[in-house]
């Protein structure tokens, strides 16, 4: 199965931290564990269409770019088992170069 977004979404595959422990040994779960804020994207839809023109405006993230996104962007979604986030293109921050 492959998934494609349309518009101007974007699929993020988010870097998860297994399982967090503090200096005392309590282990955090999901609720007290801090959301992903980057990610690599795989994913991407074709943009979204212009209301005045009605061209299609191409997004500008590619599949591969390392992004940085706000810590409550986008909607968690399941495909063929693993997690990935999934936010329009300006929920992203920035790209991520190294």
């Amino acid at each position: 199965m492959e998934f494609r977004p349309l518009s101007n979404y974007v699929l993020i595959d988010y870097e998860d931290k297994q399982e967090e422990k503090t200096k005392g040994g309590i282990i955090l779960t999901d609720f007290n564990r801090e959301r992903p804020q980057q990610g690599i994207v795989v994913a991407v839809g074709k943009g979204k269409r212009s209301p005045i023109t009605g061209e299609r405006i191409p997004t500008v993230v590619k599949v591969g770019e390392k992004v940085k996104f706000a810590a409550f962007s986008g909607k968690d979604v399941k495909v063929e088992g693993k997690e990935y986030f999934l936010m329009p293109e300006t929920d992203i921050q920035g790209i991520i170069e190294e």
